[in-house]
């Protein structure tokens, strides 16, 4: 009966992915999948008897600690007097977004953690089931709670952490509009846009009055080809790497293979594809003084790398040819410059940067600030659009290619109550308009902007309505734009 009930839902669950045009894309019971997962909110429930609840949290990827706690209402005695209580037939896995996916196509794929019954004189020695873990990935987790028993139970789960995002904020006591904040108009742009809903979710085509939405495959930081025909976009999951597909979905197929790899892009004679990638660094290690010990977190290296996507190396064999061109140790969202020569990336410890993939050499063009991200050239070469911190938050700016004439395009309202902020910017293709992402509203949506800082318009909102954007600081590109 059990394997039936899985099978029900497997089916469930790819028959929802099939009905991509319907408007309950991922329909189904709460909780019965990743798709339908249930976010976290710590209050107590029933779960019935046989049965299984997915819960999702997101987290940051900075190797903060996150705890994930389970309390139930019922227990085992032991069966010495020395051993602690234990959950009755009750357990609690921890999935990453890749494998939940993996999950939906293999329901015996196991979990990256199990909770565990922990010691009653530690901290957490109330809670039945303990799970305790930090990774250096961002994005969506899962918690998967299972109830073997023959009868329904009671349970809380709580997660914890101080990156963890859990259950939204109850609603505050609404406050007066201010008198001059006048509210962003809605329009559309022309074009058409491929996104990310999270960082290794699932990826869409759109077009750009909202209409078309299209799911595609899994994955992170996707971008157009030069003409618009083929996406490419990275995966961490198994089997790791830089993806090619059609712009319909079609011919998935493998490029390149590093595990972990990140904004790719491809350049304008679509000949090469750049991207960054972890190569090096520094493992966690421990330091101890005495009796005291402390550990000092891992630092990766990021570096850029190109690959050819056609070239024969061989009599033989045609294979992607991979170069490295200069880079920091940090280097991030690498993109190209009109002519191919150069790539502009940035580096939150230093600015932003130019490589000159020619002579092999780098250099930094803009240092007054140097904490910023998402540094994309403009079609025409002439400009470099960004974000940058400022002070408590980020704001989407311009500047001239070799670091003069910066300029804020996204702005502070004076009046407003808290900072917003206005992040991965993208070029409409002609060079006139910037996409962003800004959670001005109360959650992540999609501005347009001209480059002069005119007409700023909220677009795509039914997109934004339907998906659940996340971002998460981390130098994703989450929307490109194409004819």
């Amino acid at each position: 009966m059990k394997q039936f009930r899985w099978l029900l839902i497997l089916i469930g669950t790819l028959a929802a992915i099939t009905a991509l045009a319907a408007p309950t894309i991922f329909a189904g019971d709460p909780g019965s999948s990743p798709f339908d997962a249930i976010r976290v909110n710590g209050a107590w429930q029933t779960l019935p008897a046989n049965t299984s609840l997915w819960y999702y949290f997101d987290y940051s990827g900075d190797r903060t600690k996150i705890q994930a706690l389970l309390e139930d209402d019922i227990y085992e005695e032991p069966t010495r007097p020395e051993e602690p209580r234990r959950s009755a037939k009750v357990r609690m896995g921890i999935y990453t977004t890749a494998l939940a996916y993996d999950w939906v196509r293999d329901p015996g794929v196991p979990p990256i953690g199990l909770g565990s019954k922990p010691a009653e004189s530690v901290d957490v020695g109330k809670f039945d089931l303990v799970w305790q873990g930090a990774f250096t990935i961002s994005g969506r987790f899962f918690v998967v709670v299972t109830n073997d028993n023959a009868l329904p139970i009671k349970f809380r789960l709580t997660v914890r952490g101080e990156s963890v995002t859990l259950a939204p904020k109850p609603t505050e006591t609404p406050v007066p509009t201010p008198l001059f904040n006048t509210p962003t108009a809605i329009g559309s742009v022309t074009g058409k846009f491929v996104l990310q809903e999270w960082s290794g979710g699932p990826i869409y085509t759109v077009n750009g009055d909202g209409t078309g939405l299209k799911m595609l495959t899994t994955g992170l930081d996707p971008t157009w080809s030069p003409d618009g025909k083929q996406i490419a976009f990275v995966r961490w999951t198994t089997p790791g790497g830089l993806y090619i597909m059609d712009a319909d979905g079609a011919n998935e197929f493998l490029l390149f293979d590093p595990p972990l790899m990140s904004s790719p892009r491809w350049s304008p004679d679509a000949k090469k594809i750049a991207f960054t990638w972890q190569k090096g660094g520094k493992p966690e290690s421990t330091s101890c003084f005495r009796t005291t010990c402390f550990t000092i977190p891992a630092d990766p290296f990021w570096k850029l790398g190109v690959v050819e996507i056609q070239k024969v190396i061989s009599s033989d064999e045609t294979k992607p040819e991979l170069t490295e061109p200069a880079s920091t140790t940090h280097s991030f969202s690498p993109s190209w410059n009109k002519d191919g020569r150069y790539l502009a990336f940035t580096d939150g410890g230093v600015g932003i940067l130019h490589t000159d993939t020619l002579s092999n050499t780098y250099k930094a063009v803009f240092t007054d600030n140097p904490r910023v991200q998402a540094a994309t050239w403009s079609p025409d070469g002439n400009r470099i659009a960004y974000q940058t911190w400022q002070h408590d938050h980020w704001e989407v700016a311009v500047m001239v290619y070799d670091g003069t004439h910066a300029t804020a395009l996204t702005k502070q309202n004076p009046f407003a109550f808290k900072p917003v902020n206005s992040v991965a910017p993208m070029w409409s293709p002609d060079g006139t308009q910037i996409i962003f992402l800004s959670d001005r509203n109360g959650k992540w949506e999609f501005f347009a902007i001209n480059i002069d800082g005119t007409s700023l318009r909220q677009v795509l909102k039914s997109v934004s309505d339907r998906l659940g954007i996340q971002y998460n600081f981390s130098n994703e590109r989450v929307i490109d734009w194409s004819k």
